[in-house]
């Protein structure tokens, strides 16, 4: 399925794809992303979201050539994955390390075209550094948070609100300050190990609302884990788009193929 949606209505046209989306114009490049996603009006460049991720609705966050998994939760007025800028050069200005075909809205006034270095300098600076932050599955940003381009948050993981991140963070490992560090983990390394092994993020747990009660840990660990045994836990498949903005509006594009298709373990099944 491909449909080109107009910027006029795309709002509630978005939504019956299973995207939230307060201001369409506040996506650039293309966004990949398995439904349900929750974004409101944040700004999101080349990104990549996977199902049940969740936006604050207030403030206004900035993601960059960002990959957030499933179940992620971030918090208002951060920034995550920004371009940056070499410190050690002639001058920081993107001017010199950048390449027309790379920011071409800049490169677009006649002004900046003069001074910008052709494409046949070969690879710019921007081209060569880290250029993919990873926020894993039901990791929780904390409100006002930078995070670092290139960073990986862990599963699970959570960082404190006003952190700054500049290192990875370890699954299901608390962290929070500036820079942030880790402070403890969520669960004892027993119960994480249970949680990375089962990644439940990988299932629908829908039908299991009326079974489980998800503030119950280990009950509710055990519980799944016996149904995954048993070939009762079956795998989420959320549909999938890829959204390309462009002047006129938006091309939407079906995906084959979940973002986040899981790994398949073989287990034995109850009798």
């Amino acid at each position: 399925m491909s449909a080109a949606v107009p910027l006029q209505g795309a709002t509630a046209t978005l939504q019956e794809y299973g995207l939230i989306v307060r201001e369409p114009v506040g996506l650039a490049g293309t966004l990949r992303f398995e439904r349900p996603g929750w974004v409101f009006g944040h700004r999101l460049k080349d990104c990549t979201i996977g199902a049940f991720t969740f936006f604050n609705s207030a403030g206004k966050t900035s993601v960059y050539r960002t990959q957030l998994g499933r179940y992620s939760q971030i918090g208002e007025s951060s920034i995550i994955g920004p371009p940056e800028h070499p410190m050690d050069w002639f001058s920081s200005h993107p001017f010199a390390f950048t390449r027309p075909e790379e920011v071409p809205e800049m490169y677009r006034l006649e002004d900046f075209a003069r001074l910008a270095p052709r494409s046949s300098s070969g690879a710019s600076w921007a081209s060569q550094q880290a250029n993919r932050t990873v926020i894993g599955h039901e990791a929780y940003i904390g409100a006002g948070t930078f995070i670092k381009r290139g960073v990986t948050i862990g599963d699970g993981a959570v960082v404190g609100a006003g952190s700054v991140v500049t290192r990875d963070i370890p699954p299901f490992a608390m962290a929070v300050g500036s820079p942030a560090k880790v402070i403890r983990q969520r669960f004892s390394d027993a119960i994480v190990e249970r949680l990375l092994a089962l990644q439940w993020w990988n299932y629908d747990l829908a039908p299991w609302r009326d079974t489980v009660d998800f503030s119950r840990v280990e009950a509710t660990l055990e519980c799944l884990e016996d149904a995954l045994a048993c070939g009762t836990l079956h795998p989420l498949v959320p549909d999938s788009f890829a959204l390309s903005v462009h002047a006129g509006g938006f091309d939407l594009q079906q995906l084959d193929q979940p973002l986040f298709p899981g790994q398949a373990v073989a287990q034995a099944r109850c009798l």
